[in-house]
């Protein structure tokens, strides 16, 4: 009788989570990427907090599972440092995210790396997202985080680039969502089109990504989004930079040439981010003065945005 042929091994997946002075958020996020049942698993946890809560909260989780290693980064760091920090530590061939406020679908990582495996040909797997409140409760959806088809899709990624870029609306998801290859994101998270991205970090990679090449979408809800009280999305100032970032990856990406035989619909959405910018800098004036810094960025970027919408 002939024996059987040894099975390949699963290749590794690192799933990097950054975290910042959200202690009880990160037990329960930790606990979800422990129960993941894919079984090559590494679980990075970067923490740029101030005080040893984080680490004291998950103690018995790091004595329990090997497979998670807990980074300090110094807690005067920028959060993206601390986001550079785990990922330079991720050795696996896929990476995810977690953010410490969010949870994984126990078959996330699994079924994520099963469509990567059949399709080389994507640039990266998500998935519909359940949104939750503070307390895990399930909250309805919001635009751009609905269903996006009736069932599993492969889909261009220009097309999505574009309606991403266009409608204002992250319809892939949050870090949390997505799987993508260790190999192409590279060293950093955020860069796309010779520019990197802070706030809108994860829309500017998803479209450099995807960019050519196809994105797979699974119906179901394989994380939960957390929507709580002390999201920086929450904030005036980083709400305004998240519009100045959308209207600088509008424009980069029509440079590059994602738009070409669209320009009324760019023109159309250049209209709309510049209606919805320019009250809320004249709004935030005197904080912007205060924080200078990439503020001298701004009107450079309105003069390219108006020369673009009027020639």
């Amino acid at each position: 009788m002939q024996a059987a042929l040894p099975q390949p091994k699963p290749p590794l997946v690192s799933l990097c989570i950054p975290t910042h002075e959200r202690p009880d958020y990160l037990r329960l996020a930790l606990e979800s990427a422990c129960a993941q049942t894919y079984p090559a698993l590494e679980i990075v946890v970067t923490d740029n907090s101030a005080t040893d809560a984080s680490l004291d909260a998950v103690q018995d989780l790091l004595a329990r599972h090997p497979n998670v290693r807990f980074l300090r980064c110094p807690d005067k760091s920028y959060y993206m440092d601390n986001w550079q920090n785990g990922l330079a530590a991720c050795q696996g061939e896929y990476i995810s995210f977690l953010m410490d406020d969010d949870l994984y679908h126990p078959t996330k990582v699994a079924r994520m790396v099963g469509v990567f495996e059949a399709n080389p040909e994507c640039g990266l797997v998500t998935s519909h997202r359940q949104l939750i409140g503070p307390r895990g409760e399930l909250l309805p959806q919001l635009p751009g985080t609905e269903h996006q088809f009736p069932g599993d899709a492969m889909v261009n990624g220009d097309d999505w680039s574009r309606q991403i870029l266009l409608t204002g609306r992250n319809v892939i998801g949050e870090p949390t969502t997505v799987l993508m290859r260790r190999s192409d994101l590279g060293a950093a998270f955020g860069f796309c089109m010779g520019r990197q991205y802070q706030v809108l970090s994860d829309i500017a990679t998803w479209v450099r990504l995807i960019r050519g090449r196809k994105a797979a979408y699974l119906h179901d809800s394989l994380s939960q989004f957390r929507l709580h009280e002390g999201q920086d999305q929450r904030r005036s100032l980083q709400a305004l930079w998240a519009n100045v970032e959308w209207l600088q990856l509008l424009l980069d990406a029509d440079n590059d040439g994602l738009f070409d035989g669209h320009d009324d619909a760019v023109r159309t959405s250049l209209k709309g981010k510049l209606d919805a910018l320019v009250p809320f800098i004249t709004m935030h004036a005197g904080a912007l003065r205060e924080q200078g810094g990439p503020v001298d960025n701004i009107p450079r970027l309105l003069r390219q945005a108006l020369d673009r919408l009027l020639h």
